[in-house]
């Protein structure tokens, strides 16, 4: 309900005199975070330890407090609009509750005590940064808030706290004190569901009346009724119907669980306070003024909200202001007054589209993106990404995700001995399933054990060997080796793979067994397991033939080798050049290391290798972007070869190892063309090459921002991207094609000029046949010519279907399947006659321009 107090109140002045002080001292020398507005991050609160008498059965749940209408007096037991809120100390309200104990072993935090309109963005910081400092004890975190701005809170705490462990925030709509008080049942459940883990990953939820709403989605839709937060459209989570907690509905970022992309780029600890910035509503009706921009603006907002009629619909008046507004630098985000609805991108530069997030969570959107950035383009690939949170389907191509850790993981070394030890390790998350552990001795590259895991229920469970559980629940695994040398060093790896044989990381572990003189000290601390890993110079890593496998060295460079990428065993080194004198001509241009990738054979890979950079945004311009560069050995120069960017990372696609570097380079000038915002590419096998092809200028989508990637390509589309491909300078002589009519006035320069270079020829009838579908024969006849190689000698093809790819054409396939640019499909068939997806022909043109 509201958390402000009815104006007629009267109560007792000395109680509440005595409480407010109370809570005024514990304010002033207990939470220090609101001393000042630019206070370092790494503020400290005094969230409580964990209860030395706890039970180790039970999770370890804290309840941070806000205060709100939860901890609200009532006048008397019949007043349920007549209160103040934000009375009751949080401590008292907790011990009052039946059977808490049965369900969690409950501290308390007072944060604060007053209604939720009450705090500002930088309480809002505080209490972001005390809810991960608690979790990083507890278990879980219930945070209670009034419910005027709970929506509001939750959503900040969504896209600011790190931790994966649940939030649940949890307030009522009636007070503490009053008889139908939904307050204690609210609390009960909120402690329940935090304890339970069933919303780890999830990111923040909002918990009454027994329903569990996803906090980006949940709103307030009534003043006075109990049942007030409701999702529109897309409903709840689940609900709690006593010891029954069902969840019917996920999150997106439950999909991205244990990765290093679930928490968001809002990272508080990297800012201070004083860095949010001013961002406000406006509401759009009948003639609505330019009014409320104008102030806003001459207020000094950064950013500005419009709650638009209809599909964000705003008057002529406040359109001029806002494109007024934008000319300054305010950025401005589209939603919908109506409550519910899809924000799509559109408008002019300035304009961001708010997806289905209403007026209020779309301006804590906004205010956070402009506290870690002010570019326009960063911005409004958060709301595209952070903000939308669509589930992303991956299409059309065999999972390549290899399994990930949880954030911290570490490979454990106990009951050291002579000749054995245990080693154990945390349960690593798959799309797909983890299928099994393999355990490496890495000195020797030999592979030591494996262990099974089958899935029962959802839970997995170790068939070899034992599993334990910590008090969290967290399911372990454990190997144990019992044939080693005593007084030995030895280093074991253990990786995660999955049921498409993706292979993990390896979670690594240095230790040395005990020698004879040694022996009954296996218990001491000195070989307890303790040993720090051996950080290498350099990463070094044996790869068997025909394995997937991903590594990475210092959290700088990630390498991601697909099974068959090559037929022999790989030996992969990898290292940062202190010295690039002579390498890099303007250090001020490098936004990375110079990495030395080198790999124990002359080839290239038979399929593409992945390759992931830090890069440092920072030392970009504004109007400059980050690009993967590799160094020619044999032009002594720079290749740029682009990528896809995700936060401070960018990735590319190689197909052999030399140099790499990330280098700032000047985004291009067309309009639109720093974008790459395809709206149907996002999962698709070949989108990083998409966005790689975009960024080179080599393909273009479509007037309604779609690229069609499984769309057939015509001969006309095909040689148009081949020629931008190929970056021919050279306009090239109109061919005399019978149907030259035909060609559209786009494509005459490009067919020109393929025409010129010897690419194409027509047919036997004179035509071009501009419209005419591409085949995979003729596509891969004019790669090769535009390769200018040496057709195969062999009359045959190692194609299973051989027999069907004509006779003129096996010389120029088998020459660029020889060179790792064209494969075969289902059961290594070729399939000449079929027409070429637009998707396929972007990935061999990736292919020939590294072969260039």
């Amino acid at each position: 309900m509201n958390d402000m107090a009815h104006p007629n109140i009267k109560r007792s002045l000395i109680p509440l005199y005595f409480v407010s002080l109370m809570l005024l001292l514990a304010v002033l020398f207990n939470h220090p975070s609101h001393a000042g507005a630019a206070e370092p991050s790494g503020t400290a609160f005094p969230i409580p330890p964990l209860s030395d008498n706890r039970d180790p059965g039970l999770p370890n749940v804290v309840v941070i407090a806000t205060g709100g209408t939860l901890a609200g007096k009532a006048r008397d037991a019949t007043s349920f609009q007549t209160y103040q809120a934000g009375t009751y100390l949080m401590s008292d309200l907790v011990n009052q509750l039946p059977n808490k104990n049965k369900i969690a072993n409950v501290n308390t935090y007072q944060f604060g005590n007053k209604g939720s309109g009450s705090y500002s963005m930088g309480d809002l910081y505080d209490l972001s940064l005390a809810v991960d400092q608690a979790l990083e004890v507890y278990d879980g975190v219930v945070v209670t808030t009034g419910t005027d701005t709970m929506e509001e809170i939750a959503y900040f705490l969504d896209l600011t706290v790190r931790s994966e462990k649940p939030v649940v925030v949890t307030g009522a709509m009636r007070p503490w004190d009053v008889i139908g008080t939904d307050g204690p049942a609210n609390l009960y459940n909120a402690i329940k569901l935090a304890g339970s883990g069933k919303t780890k990953s999830f990111g923040t939820v909002v918990m009454l009346n027994d329903i569990i709403q996803a906090a980006r989605d949940v709103t307030k839709t009534n003043a006075q009724r109990m049942d007030t937060f409701e999702t529109p459209i897309l409903g709840a989570l689940g609900y709690i119907d006593e010891t029954n907690i069902r969840i019917y509905r996920t999150t997106a970022k439950r999909f991205k669980a244990g990765r290093a992309d679930w928490a968001t780029p809002f990272d508080l600890k990297k800012i201070t306070k004083d860095k949010l910035p001013a961002v406000e509503i406006v509401y759009g009706y009948q003639d609505s003024s330019a009014g409320a921009i104008k102030g806003f603006v001459a207020e000094g907002a950064k950013g500005i909200v419009t709650a638009g009629t209809g599909a964000g619909g705003i008057s002529s008046k406040m359109s001029t202001a806002r494109s007024n507004a934008i000319k300054q630098g305010v950025i401005f985000v589209t939603t919908t007054r109506t409550g519910s609805g899809t924000m799509y991108p559109g408008g002019g530069n300035g304009i961001i589209a708010g997806d289905s997030l209403n007026p209020q969570h779309a301006r804590i959107m906004l205010l956070l993106s402009l506290a870690f950035s002010n570019d326009f383009n960063t911005i409004k690939n958060w709301f595209g990404t952070v903000g939308t949170q669509a589930i992303q389907l991956k299409t059309q191509a065999p999972d390549i995700e290899a399994p990930v850790w949880p954030q911290g993981s570490a490979l454990q070394v106990t009951n050291i001995g002579q000749n054995s030890l245990t080693l154990s390790w945390p349960e690593a998350s798959d799309d797909i399933g983890v299928k099994q552990y393999r355990i490496y001795e890495t000195g020797s590259g030999t592979v030591v054990g494996n262990v099974y895991a089958s899935v029962t229920n959802g839970v997995y469970a170790s068939v070899t060997n034992t599993v334990y559980s910590s008090v969290t629940g967290s399911v372990y695994y454990s190997f144990n080796l019992s044939t080693l040398t005593a007084g030995t060093t030895y280093t074991f790896s253990v990786t995660a793979i999955d049921a498409a044989g993706n292979e993990s990381i390896g979670l690594s572990k240095t230790i040395q067994t005990n020698s004879p003189r040694s022996s009954s000290d296996s218990t001491g601390s000195a070989n307890s397991g303790s040993v720090s890993p051996v950080v290498p110079v350099k990463l070094d890593v044996t790869v068997p033939a025909g394995v997937t496998r991903s590594v990475s060295w210092k959290d700088a460079i990630w390498i991601a080798i697909p099974e068959g990428a090559t037929s022999q065993e790989l030996h992969l080194t990898a290292e940062a050049l202190q010295n690039v004198d002579g390498l890099v001509s303007d250090s001020r241009k490098l936004l990375s290391s110079v990495f030395e990738i080198l790999k124990n054979f002359t080839q290239n890979f038979n399929k593409p290798v992945s390759i992931s950079l830090l890069f440092e945004p920072a030392k970009l311009g504004q109007d400059q972007q980050p690009s993967v560069f590799y160094y020619d050995e044999t032009k002594k120069s720079w290749i740029e070869i682009g990528g896809t960017v995700v936060d401070n990372k960018i990735t590319v696609e190689v197909d052999h190892f030399t140099k790499f570097a990330v280098f700032a380079v000047d985004k291009p000038k067309s309009p639109g063309s720093a974008e790459i915002s395809f709206s149907d590419i996002a999962g698709h096998w070949a989108e990083l090459d998409i966005k790689q092809a975009v960024t080179q200028k080599i393909i273009s989508g479509y007037a309604d921002g779609t690229f069609k990637p499984d769309n057939s390509v015509t001969r006309a589309e095909f040689t148009v991207m081949l020629m931008n491909a190929l970056k021919v300078d050279k306009k090239g002589t109109a061919p005399a094609f019978t149907d030259q009519q035909q060609i559209p006035a786009w494509a005459e320069t490009a067919v020109a000029q393929a025409v010129d270079l010897g690419i194409i020829h027509g047919y036997e009838d004179q035509t071009f046949r501009p419209d005419g579908l591409i085949s995979r024969v003729e596509m891969a006849a004019m790669i090769s010519a535009a390769l200018d190689t040496t057709p195969a000698a062999q009359a045959a093809t190692s194609f299973a279907d051989d027999q069907e790819i004509p006779a003129w054409a096996k010389g120029h396939v088998e020459s660029i399947r020889l060179l790792g640019i064209i494969d075969g499909r289902s059961s290594n068939k070729f399939e000449p006659a079929d027409t070429a997806t637009r998707a396929e022909a972007v990935k061999v043109l990736m292919k020939m321009m590294q072969r260039k």
